[in-house]
Formats: structure tokens, sequence, C-alpha cells
């Protein structure tokens, strides 16, 4: 029995191979998310995920949970949120965006 909780953070990065290895079997997986499904060649370009990138990524590397956080100002509103949500829940569903302060229990 495993006591001990395991988080893996990605913070500020684009999609990488090594990642799912550092992921693997976590119970929660903190990813930067900041743009939408549909926005990878500007992610790629500026260096930093879109809410699908991390979902495959948590799916992949079999983890429990997956909060997105550092989502780009352009998604204030909160059906914007709730749709970059939605677009993570269609491929990992244990997602859920998360704001600058919020707590969880692992």
């Amino acid at each position: 029995m495993r006591l001990a909780k395991v988080v893996a953070v990605f913070g500020d990065t684009k999609a990488c191979p090594q990642a799912v290895c550092a992921a693997q079997n976590a119970d929660v997986l903190v990813h930067e998310a900041t743009f939408a499904a549909g926005d990878e060649e500007t992610a790629e370009r500026v260096f930093h995920s879109t809410v699908s990138d991390a979902a495959k990524l948590a799916l992949q590397a079999n983890v429990k949970q997956l909060y997105l956080t550092h989502i780009s100002a352009r998604y204030t509103e909160e059906e914007q949120r709730l749709m970059l949500d939605r677009q993570a829940h269609t491929i990992f569903p244990a997602s859920k965006v998360v704001g600058d302060f919020d707590v969880f229990d692992i």
C-alpha cells in the first residue's frame, strides 16, 4: 500500500516525449494549459501547452487527476473556462480548470 502521494507539476512548457515518464501513475498532474484545443501551433511556437496537450499527457501517463493551470487571460469569462474544461474532459474525464490559490485535498 502506497501512503505517499505523487504530484507531477508541469509549468510553462510545451508537450515533450519525456513528460509521460515523469508523470507516470501520479496521483495528481498539475499542468499549464495556456491555450484552448485547436491552438496547438500557437502553443508550440510560444513553448506552452493546450488543454488537449495536458489531457493527452494525463491519459498516457495514467494519472488519477489533472488540474489545468496558467490559463491565458483571453479566457476570463466563465463560459470560456467551462469550454476549456469540456475540451479536456473529452480526452481525460478527471480534468479540472483551476485558479490561483485554489486548495484541494489529495
